[in-house]
C-alpha cells in the first residue's frame, strides 16, 4: 500500500508510471475507486508526462466514455462507470492497438475476459 498524502505525491507517483508507459513496460493501468477518490486527477497527473501533453485536454470520459489524447504514445482514457452492462466495441477495439497506452477508471467493470496479462491496478481512496 502506497499512502498520498499531497498532490505532489500523486504527481511524482504519475510521473513513474508515465516514464513506464512510455518506455512500454506498462501498456494498460487500471484505475478504481469510490467516487471522488482522484482517478481523473490522477490520470491528468499522469498525462501531464508524456510528450505533447501541452496538447491533450484531460477530462473526465464519464459522459463520452472514451478520450484519446494525442500524446506519445497515445494514451486511450476509458470511464466504465456507464459501462456496467456491455463495453462499447470501440474500447475493445483499441484496447488490442500496440501503438497505444490504455487507462481504465472504473476497472472493476472490465470483464476479466479482456484483461491483459501486464496490468497495473491501483486502487485509490479517500
Amino acid at each position: 500500500m502506497i499512502h498520498l498524502k499531497t498532490l505532489d505525491d500523486t504527481e511524482k507517483l504519475a510521473e513513474r508510471i508515465a516514464l513506464s508507459m512510455m518506455q512500454g513496460k506498462v501498456r494498460t493501468l487500471f484505475l478504481d475507486g469510490p467516487l471522488g477518490s482522484g482517478k481523473t486527477t490522477f490520470v491528468r497527473s499522469l498525462i501531464a508526462h508524456f510528450p505533447g501533453s501541452d496538447q491533450a485536454e484531460v477530462s473526465s470520459p464519464s459522459f463520452s466514455v472514451m478520450n484519446i489524447y494525442p500524446v506519445t504514445p497515445p494514451v486511450q482514457h476509458i470511464d466504465l462507470y456507464r459501462c456496467q452492462e456491455e463495453i462499447p466495441d470501440e474500447i475493445l477495439d483499441n484496447f488490442e492497438n500496440p501503438h497505444m497506452v490504455t487507462v481504465i477508471e472504473w476497472a472493476i467493470y472490465f470483464p476479466k475476459k479482456y484483461w491483459p496479462e501486464d496490468i497495473l491496478f491501483i486502487n485509490l481512496e479517500r
